[in-house]
């Protein structure tokens, strides 16, 4: 398997972990009002959560690629 076969699919199954993160049943853990974390319920701030370890793991995919190229 080539090196940029195996990032695409490291980003790929990195992409369904945030996912599974976001749906049923896991989503279970973190739908829920207390603790407040930053004034804000915990459900938001888990799908805040989520959002930003996505928006991460795109960038350092995107300079693993940079990289390569």
């Amino acid at each position: 398997m080539k090196r940029k076969d195996k990032i695409n699919l490291y980003f790929f199954l990195f992409s369904i972990f945030i996912l599974v993160l976001l749906i049923f049943p896991i989503y279970n853990i973190g739908n829920r009002v207390e603790p407040f974390i930053f004034g804000i319920p915990f459900s938001l701030f888990w799908i805040i959560a989520c959002i930003l370890i996505q928006f991460t793991g795109i960038l350092f995919f995107l300079f693993i690629d940079k990289e390569e190229s």
